[in-house]
């Protein structure tokens, strides 16, 4: 094959594995959007009789935000006849424990089940075991169960039923706003949730033709208690540490219809406030998605890799071509090529971050977030091979599509 040949080739396959898949990308985020907007306002109205409705908050060592989270859950408008609001206080350390029972004293609406340093038994993840322990006490046909550093709006856990009664979902989980207040956050949190999206599919898990794809986000799961009951609850999923989609993955097998949405305009969250919790976190939450298995991974560092950075290297070919000519597509060709892909890159990018309320000016430095992309998936990629991974204190070992064993 001569070089003219061959650069020919390599021509066409990078119009495909840039310009071409970037567009792919960037339509499938729309149609993806547009997929998952279930939840918004004018919200459905209750059932009448409403239903009855528990929210269950697992709490570990977050005296220095729990008041927050509780507030936004004690501010529902749910009825409050129909109401239950549950706090385990999943052995804290830091005087969180404490922090609820003071809460507690001052308004009866909240219960506080306490599990005590010791007692997470073998094969148990903290947060399912939490869980498992505070549905004891749940009486709601509804179960809500929301992360700690969560902040709800009033009419959230109201709108979530009442769509789901109305559209009969029988599991609707909502992406939160992601709030970001440093220069690392506003660059990676925002690629880390685009990726999440793509390497895991979610606008699929609202389709019913695709029983084997299911995502759902833990900070803000409500769930039929029917359905719920029908998998075998937390206990079933137990040994995972993202049983948020094991619990999706579970319903959508025997045919229930759990659904996904966005939620920015209900829940919000700040998932990190530093720069190694940024790289810490979102690795440890990338092994969790995969189930500790490598493919996906692997498969977007090469994307990264080849999709993303490959615009930089056809425009310097081009300028070399330039100085090394030779026929078409000659200097000028790759040079139009990168240029064409870069544009659609950076203005699927800057879609992304503004759809997360972040300026659209961070996908100019995609050279700098997407490397820092590659650098977490090494970590969760050393996470894999080894089976170890720490989860809010508590070390597990993991084997790959299997359960974990706490340390």
């Amino acid at each position: 094959m001569t070089t003219l040949l061959l650069e020919r080739y390599l021509g066409g396959l990078y119009m495909l594995a840039g310009p071409f898949t970037w567009g792919l990308f960037l339509f499938g985020m729309i149609k993806g959007r547009d997929r998952m907007s279930l939840l918004k306002r004018p919200l459905f109205d209750l059932p009448d009789p409403a239903p009855r409705a528990t929210i269950l908050v697992p709490i570990k060592d977050e005296a220095h935000q729990v008041r927050t989270c509780l507030a936004s859950v004690l501010a529902q408008d749910y009825p409050a006849d129909k109401l239950q609001i549950i706090c385990i206080d999943d052995r804290s350390t830091d005087g969180t424990g404490e922090i609820l029972d003071e809460i507690a004293k001052s308004d009866p609406r909240l219960q506080i089940v306490h599990i005590k340093p010791g007692e997470l038994p073998g094969g148990w993840v903290g947060k399912s075991h939490a869980l498992h322990v505070g549905m004891k006490q749940a009486t709601g046909d509804w179960l809500l169960f929301v992360d700690s550093d969560v902040a709800l709006t009033p009419d959230a856990l109201r709108g979530t039923i009442a769509l789901a009664e109305y559209k009969r979902f029988d599991l609707v989980s909502l992406l939160p706003k992601l709030i970001n207040e440093t220069f690392w956050e506003k660059l990676i949190v925002p690629l880390g949730g685009a990726a999440t999206s793509a390497m895991y599919l979610l606008p699929m898990t609202n389709y019913n033709e695709q029983p084997n794809i299911a995502f759902a986000n833990g900070q803000y799961l409500c769930a039929r208690r029917t359905a719920y009951e029908k998998i075998g609850g937390h206990e079933a999923v137990r040994e995972t540490l993202s049983e948020d989609i094991a619990l999706a993955k579970a319903m959508k097998k025997i045919g229930l219809r759990p659904r996904l949405s966005t939620g920015a305009d209900f829940v919000s969250t700040r998932m990190y406030n530093s720069f190694s919790m940024v790289i810490k976190g979102w690795a440890r939450n990338f092994f969790c998605g995969s189930a500790g298995r490598m493919p996906k991974t692997i498969g977007a560092i090469l994307f990264v890799l080849l999709c993303g950075f490959s615009c930089y290297a056809a425009v310097g070919w081009g300028i070399y071509r330039n100085i090394h000519p030779l026929e078409w597509p000659g200097g000028w060709g790759w040079i139009l090529a990168g240029i064409a892909h870069w544009s659609i890159m950076t203005t699927a990018l800057a879609t992304m971050y503004a759809w997360s309320g972040n300026s659209k000016r961070y996908a100019f430095l995609f050279p700098l977030g997407g490397a820092l992309l590659i650098w977490i998936w090494t970590r969760t990629l050393k996470m894999c091979a080894t089976g170890k991974v720490e989860w809010r204190g508590t070390q597990y070992a993991h084997r790959a599509g299997e359960g974990v064993v706490n340390t």
